[in-house]
């Protein structure tokens, strides 16, 4: 694709928006109520395993800038078993997020025009997100640089109003205040279960960093932008998360936030500013489109790598005019697609279980790149006489605790029912991704294509 045409301030909002998206705005109720107040140690533990694995990233970003990226990086450090396992695992993962992202986004329409077909404006924003990507690196960019800066301000502008709130400023102090933290059972009032089963909701708002991954390669400066791309990430989404969830807990009490729609619409109502509820959801239907459009870009390169790298048919790795991989952005579309549908004619806790391994996966990617990581790190050294640390200190205990942490979120979702089907369903997507990886080495395929 086209290289150089991306600005440090680009990639930090591209990497933003590829973060920063509905997910946060719903899943932060289900999160809190099932936490209580502890649910803020969960969004810093998360804080710290996304700066981690982020850290990893930069360092093999910035000593070898290649497109395809963290599955580069996995096949030359692990072999073919990490390049294949790393790409098919995101793949999969990103296809099924983009098609949950697409169907909420056109369920946030349809507040709008309750008389309108869903399957019509699912159709709209993939056609939209499709057309997006086909048109280059630079139009992604600035796309996702406008929405990006549109959904900071709002989350900036939402906990401001949350603070005015916590002192009274709108009136109706009632249950708001400070004492929201420690009374209704205490800091831990669910217990170490419920401190446990929000682990993966808070972590859940923190995936997407690999689109910024994906798109360093077409900065600039690579190696100048991504150090300073990946602090000023790490720092805006850390403030922005746990600011407004500490503010929250001091509005709502805990056992009073809902899990069938963001507590930020409650937040909010203190306002009486007119058409709130719109005004919300307009903001949650921006931050799915943007991580969607955010993920089609990361599962399109994934996909264009893999074929460069013999994993997949080596047509996927052809470029049109723009320089776009068409053909890796035709079959992701049809993906897409294929997921699009699955949602519609498979019964609703079915398809619910699937996306919830998917996001199992996901995760399950981040030890992939981590355990890269740790086997690449020695070998990168030995080729870049300047290579950049970003973890000076601490390694490779840094990276193996990470991964410990990342095991123990996965882990704690057998703590609760739903997530717990989430779990073991993605046991079964990864046994069916490495089943395929034996099935095309027995075939002979990476030759053939």
């Amino acid at each position: 694709m086209e290289k150089g045409n991306l600005s440090v301030n680009e990639l930090v909002l591209v990497g933003v928006g590829g973060i920063l998206g509905a997910g946060f705005f719903l899943a932060s109720g289900i999160a809190i109520h099932t936490a209580g107040p502890i649910v803020l140690l969960d969004y810093l533990i998360s804080a710290f395993i996304m700066s981690e694995v982020f850290c990893a990233l930069s360092e093999m970003i910035v000593a070898n800038p290649v497109d395809g990226s963290f599955r580069v990086y996995a096949e030359e450090a692990l072999g073919d078993i990490g390049g294949f396992l790393s790409g098919w695992v995101y793949w999969t993962a990103g296809v099924f997020i983009m098609s949950s992202e697409v169907t909420a986004s056109a369920i946030f329409t349809k507040f709008w025009f309750p008389k309108v077909p869903l399957w019509i404006f699912a159709l709209i924003y993939s056609i939209m997100v499709i057309c997006v990507n086909a048109l280059g690196t630079k139009n992604f960019g600035t796309v996702e640089a406008w929405f990006s800066t549109i959904k900071i301000s709002a989350l900036f502008i939402i906990t401001i109003i949350g603070v005015f709130a916590l002192f009274g400023a709108f009136g109706n102090k009632g249950n708001i205040g400070f004492k929201n933290y420690y009374i209704n059972g205490g800091i831990l009032p669910n217990g170490i279960k419920g401190f446990l089963g929000a682990m993966l909701m808070s972590l859940i708002p923190f995936g997407g960093i690999e689109v910024t991954a994906m798109t360093a390669s077409k900065t600039k400066k690579p190696k100048k932008y991504v150090p300073i791309a990946r602090r000023y990430i790490v720092l805006f989404l850390s403030i922005l998360y746990l600011s407004s969830i500490a503010v929250l807990l001091g509005v709502i009490p805990w056992y009073e936030v809902s899990t069938k729609e963001s507590p930020f619409i409650k937040l909010l109502s203190f306002t009486k500013i007119p058409y709130i509820d719109s005004i919300m959801n307009f903001i949650i239907l921006t931050a799915a489109l943007t991580t969607m459009n955010g993920a089609m870009y990361g599962v399109t390169q994934v996909m264009y790598s893999l074929g460069k790298g013999r994993f997949a048919p080596t047509f996927l790795s052809k470029l049109s005019k723009r320089d776009v991989p068409i053909y890796a952005l035709l079959i992701s579309s049809f993906g897409l697609l294929i997921a699009v549908v699955l949602s519609y004619i498979l019964p609703k806790d079915v398809y619910e279980y699937i996306t919830s391994a998917t996001g199992f996966i996901q995760f399950f990617n981040w030890i992939i790149i981590l355990y890269t990581f740790i086997k690449y790190r020695p070998m990168l050294k030995k080729k870049n006489p300047d290579y950049f640390e970003c973890q000076r200190r601490g390694f490779p205990l840094r990276p193996w605790l990470t991964i410990i942490l990342l095991a123990a979120v996965l882990l704690s979702t057998l703590t609760v029912p739903k997530q717990a089907i989430g779990f073991f369903g993605g046991l079964i997507l990864l046994i069916a991704i490495f089943i395929f990886y034996l099935i095309a080495k027995k075939l002979n395929l990476f030759d053939k294509w």
